[in-house]
């Protein structure tokens, strides 16, 4: 199985438009999603992302078990790209 990859912005710059035109609503609902997440310890924190994850991809993915698993790669890629910008740019969200 080959993993789904990100696109580059050359590649699919639609994509990147309506990202970049929504990042204040992406914002505010991980903001809402993480108070949510505030009341549990750490490990039930990483456990409830995970599920939620979990339950958005099945809901894509329904039939297709190895499409499920290729986009878990590329969200996980994704966040391991966000991670590593995130340490570039000073006052970045995290």
């Amino acid at each position: 199985m080959k993993p789904m990859m990100i696109a580059t912005e050359s590649e699919q710059p639609e994509i990147y438009a309506t990202v970049r035109r929504e990042l204040p609503a992406i914002h505010r609902a991980v903001n809402k999603m993480g108070k949510q997440f505030r009341g549990l310890s750490d490990v039930s924190q990483k456990q409830a992302i995970a599920e939620l994850t979990a339950a958005w991809i099945l809901a894509n993915y329904p039939e297709d078990l190895d499409l499920a698993l290729s986009l878990s790669d590329a969200i996980r890629h994704q966040t391991d790209i966000y991670l590593r910008e995130s340490k570039k740019k000073p006052g970045a969200r995290h």
